[in-house]
């Protein structure tokens, strides 16, 4: 594994500076192959030149990457040894200047070095121009770091740090970042591998997930048992929402004792985005192959009823006009009765006609035929109105869009739907007459309206009082055509509102709701039809949807 060299060594304003800072750490006994030397720049700790050595130790570099020593002194401190730098030695350094003893410090990567560690303060008498700390690191391991004899495992981890596409990282019991892959790390949106060492998930994701995989790992500290292919959301602080696979699993010390986790994370945002594009698909095909057989049936029926009831609409037509010629008989009948009250002989025939007037109640009849005939005629025509629409409904559309009366489409759904609703509410139609024609596919449309209504009718019967209104109403919204589909139903909260257009998520009892209603009408609206849809919805007061739809086909040849 090659290890460049400090790049201030080559840059020749400075040259001077670190072959001075190097004489002095020389001066010191740092020696060059087998010393970490250091010096920081004083206040701010910043690395200003690393020896040999102490750059393949404490700035590892794997094949290709770009990592540089650009960092503070307390970024290779670890964190075992972090109190004690912010309780002694840092104090001890602004008090006199100077510190020794035992410190384990961290490479850039997270790994622990323990080491007898010598920290002090330029002083007048160094040459100097500013103030500068020098660190002098001695490894406190069997090993030597100038053989780096027992390090081969180090060189091994960090290239699969560096080098595995899939996010792999260890934490400590508090589920801090100890060691982190270069793919995390750029996940992260940082440069440099120390920057996430010491933090946790709340520094980079939001709450919710960050809560969520704190109590994950919290839980495998303290059971031992691993977490195995979990699908996280990821939902970052910027709000964005990625996907990952992710396995967690305890991490062990030398002494079988937990001291953290350790885990690899999957990014499957693209599978994911493929397999929600697959259900769509699969349910655009079902809301195809249902809306198809649901045609066929309705045509089928609508053909078969129409037949009887057009020629007992006729017939019924004849018995009425039939009845008004058979009163005109009977009124004459009645006056010869009255007439033939002054002719004795005709008393018997007489009182025969007037009994039979009187058994069978024929002022009654007179009065209540006409109103059964008029009342079998009205039912008549709501029935050829319902197997009209339903023909309509029905009707399988050209695969093409075209132009549509949506007036027309709600009347006709309405009409189709009216089981659904009657029995719990009031239709209300606020439909604008001069509604331009919409570019659509009809057959969709019709379903649009039939899950609004249907959805409607199911939020109305969960209220207490079992009754309500739903509201119909359509008007022109610039480009679109608006429609609005109100109720006076049980209403939603927010989280369920905001839930309502995911495939499969249902409020409704087991075996009474598929969780594809809405899921189907989005879809229509959104991806089929390039419109839009709304909700607004408040509990104990009712909900409303709003769909907007483009009134111009893409293609504007289309009538």
């Amino acid at each position: 594994m090659s290890v460049p060299q400090k790049k201030a060594t080559n840059d020749s304003p400075k040259a001077g500076l670190v072959q001075k800072l190097n004489s002095l750490l020389e001066s010191h006994g740092v020696l060059g192959d087998s010393s970490i030397g250091a010096v920081f720049s004083y206040p701010e700790l910043r690395v200003e030149f690393i020896n040999r050595i102490g750059q393949r130790i404490l700035s590892p570099v794997y094949e290709g990457s770009d990592v540089s020593e650009d960092f503070q002194l307390s970024d290779i401190v670890s964190l075992e040894s972090k109190r004690l730098y912010d309780s002694q030695v840092y104090p001890m350094l602004q008090v006199s200047g100077s510190w020794s003893g035992s410190l384990t410090l961290k490479d850039l990567w997270g790994g622990d070095i323990p080491a007898e560690v010598s920290i002090w303060n330029s002083g007048p008498k160094d040459g100097l121009d500013g103030r500068f700390l020098f660190l002098h690191g001695e490894p406190l391991t069997y090993s030597t770091f100038k053989t780096m004899l027992g390090w081969k495992d180090r060189e091994l981890l960090l290239a699969l740090l560096g080098h595995m596409r899939d996010a792999i990282y260890f934490k400590d019991r508090e589920s801090r970042f100890l060691r982190a892959s270069d793919s995390l790390i750029k996940r992260f949106g940082l440069k440099y591998p120390h920057e996430v060492i010491g933090k946790t998930d709340f520094h980079f994701f939001g709450v919710a997930h960050a809560s969520e995989a704190y109590e994950d790992e919290q839980q495998v500290i303290r059971t031992g048992e691993p977490i195995m292919d979990k699908e996280e959301k990821e939902v970052w602080d910027d709000q964005s929402v990625t996907w990952a696979a992710t396995t967690k699993l305890p991490l062990y010390d030398a002494d079988g004792n937990i001291v953290g986790t350790f885990g690899i994370s999957r990014d499957i945002t693209k599978k994911k985005a493929e397999d929600e594009a697959r259900k769509e698909l699969e349910l655009r095909l079902q809301l195809a192959q249902r809306l198809e057989a649901i045609g066929s049936l309705a045509a089928g029926v609508a053909h078969e009823i129409n037949t009887p009831t057009q020629f007992v609409a006729d017939n019924v037509k004849f018995l009425g006009d039939a009845f008004s010629d058979i009163g005109k008989v009977l009124s004459a009948c009645r006056a010869l009765v009255e007439k033939s009250k002054s002719i004795q002989e005709m008393d018997a025939e007489r009182d025969t006609v007037l009994k039979s007037i009187e058994e069978v109640e024929l002022d009654f009849l007179q009065g209540e035929i006409p109103q059964t005939i008029d009342q079998s005629l009205e039912g008549l025509r709501q029935i050829a109105s319902i197997v009209g629409s339903m023909k309509e409904f029905s009707y399988p559309s050209s695969p093409e869009k075209a132009k549509t009366d949506l007036n027309r489409a709600i009347e006709n759904t309405l009409n189709v739907s009216r089981n659904e609703w009657k029995g719990v509410a009031e239709i209300e139609l606020e439909l604008d007459p001069e509604l331009p024609k919409v570019c659509c596919l009809v057959d969709q449309f019709n379903q649009v309206v039939l899950n609004l209504v249907v959805n409607a009718s199911h939020a109305i019967a969960s209220t207490k009082s079992r009754q309500g209104a739903i509201k119909l109403r359509t008007s022109v919204n610039g480009y679109e055509v608006l429609l609005e589909v109100s109720d006076t139903g049980i209403g939603m909260n927010e989280e369920t509102r905001s839930r309502i257009f995911e495939p499969f998520f249902t409020t409704k009892e087991v075996g009474k709701g598929t969780g594809q209603g809405l899921a189907m009408v989005r879809n229509i609206v959104v991806n089929t039809h390039q419109g839009r849809i709304d909700c607004e919805s408040e509990i104990g007061v009712g909900t409303t949807f709003k769909v907007y739809l483009p009134i111009d086909c893409d293609d504007e040849s289309i009538d």
